[in-house]
């Protein structure tokens, strides 16, 4: 009998939207976010929210086959025009990770400066059900060494603004990339955030201290089909990981992709 896998997917958004070429690195088109999120309803996924998501890590619920959550990152304000909408008109849940000090105002992405939410728009996803968290340390990665003190002063400033402007409890903070050593961790607990997301790979066992969640950043569907599924949850924060991009392995699939749907296009 096959061992029932304990992680289900955690998808990462980040840019969804018309954005400069150079901007889009990590983004998808809104289309592409709509076309997603119509495949999910119309075959069968289940979309739970982070709570379901981590009782089901943690053994004290057994969620069926095909069921994913969703992570929003950035707060940039395409969250709410691009993606709130068509996740609300799925009835779909989702955790939006934002940084405090850009709502209201412009981010650069690429050197382009692009708009972020609203404090109004935040509080009118959170009225509708969904969920906020922060992205931690203004979303810059403590992949590597990083500036502990510098990365608690900016948790403690960010949870003094949310605390400050909106009626709800924060449990998860996200980073860009990278797990928090222990000192870090405590620190967070501390701060009463329950778990710490990331990006894929993190080169260990998913726990509360690090979750790597799948970037959806492809127009490409069957690259999109790839990283939803249970193959991929199972190698994603393998260390051997580090080799299939040493190798350009991930290459070899999106030219195979290219391949495929060239041929489709011309039959």
């Amino acid at each position: 009998m096959m061992r029932i896998m304990k992680e289900i997917p955690v998808l990462l958004y980040q840019n969804v939207g018309h954005y400069p070429t150079d901007a889009m690195e990590d983004g998808v088109l809104p289309e592409t976010f709509r076309e997603q999120m119509r495949f999910f309803s119309e075959n069968g996924y289940n979309i739970v929210t982070l709570d379901q998501a981590l009782d089901h890590l943690a053994g004290h619920d057994n969620l069926p086959p095909k069921s994913l959550a969703l992570t929003i990152d950035g707060g940039y304000r395409d969250a709410y025009t691009d993606v709130f909408p068509v996740l609300k008109s799925h009835n779909f849940h989702a955790t939006f990770f934002i940084i405090p000090e850009y709502i209201g105002g412009e981010r650069k992405i690429k050197g382009e400066l692009i708009k972020c939410l609203t404090w109004g728009e935040v509080n009118k996803i959170i009225e509708s059900g969904m969920n906020v968290g922060l992205l931690a340390y203004n979303g810059r990665s403590i992949k590597r060494k990083y500036d502990e003190s510098a990365v608690m002063e900016s948790i403690v400033s960010a949870m003094k603004i949310l605390k400050g402007k909106i009626d709800l409890e924060i449990q998860y903070c996200a980073f860009k990339e990278g797990v928090p050593e222990k000192p870090l961790w405590d620190f967070l607990q501390e701060q009463e955030l329950q778990a710490v997301f990331t990006q894929c790979p993190t080169n260990r066992r998913p726990s509360l201290a690090g979750i790597g969640r799948i970037q959806i950043d492809d127009d490409d569907h069957n690259i999109f089909l790839t990283k939803i599924s249970n193959v991929y949850l199972f190698f994603k924060d393998k260390r051997s990981w580090k080799y299939l991009r040493k190798y350009k392995i991930d290459r070899v699939a999106h030219r195979i992709s290219e391949t495929l749907n060239r041929i489709k296009r011309n039959k």
